[in-house]
């Protein structure tokens, strides 16, 4: 039986050049390029074949290796909780503190600081006067 050849219809099919080069999934280029586009479509193809590689290589690793590779190391992790729950609290104690009303204090200069302009008065300045050498 002789081979039969598909039919070629001149323009059917463009002859496409090679993808060589395409911006990474999610990056500015990304996002800047032809939503159309040849090069953006295999960047999304791209980056669902890294994620799907990704997770095939997590589910043959067994438990404790999955959790050290998905949970870094637990003394790191615990650290991270840790010093998260020591700024939210930080936080509470701020916001309590800003609630406590207190007298206002007393601006002084200190010696060999630039004078301290006064709040609320334009032109106002205090200027440390060291007052042992005024009495001599």
């Amino acid at each position: 039986m002789p081979q039969q050849q598909a039919a070629r219809v001149p323009g059917a099919w463009p002859v496409l050049q090679p993808i060589t080069s395409w911006p990474e999934y999610g990056s500015p280029e990304f996002y800047a390029a032809d939503p159309l586009g040849r090069e953006k479509r295999f960047s999304v193809f791209v980056a669902a074949e890294q994620w799907r590689v990704q997770g095939q290589a997590l589910e043959e690793l067994d438990d404790v290796d999955w959790y050290v590779h998905v949970y870094g190391d637990a003394r790191r992790l615990a650290a991270q909780i840790l010093a998260a729950t020591n700024r939210i609290r930080g936080f509470q104690e701020i916001r309590e503190a800003r609630l406590v009303k207190r007298e206002p204090h007393v601006l002084e200069a200190t010696p060999g600081w630039p004078p301290i302009q006064v709040p609320g008065a334009p032109g106002t300045y205090l200027t440390y006067i060291d007052e042992r050498r005024e009495a001599a």
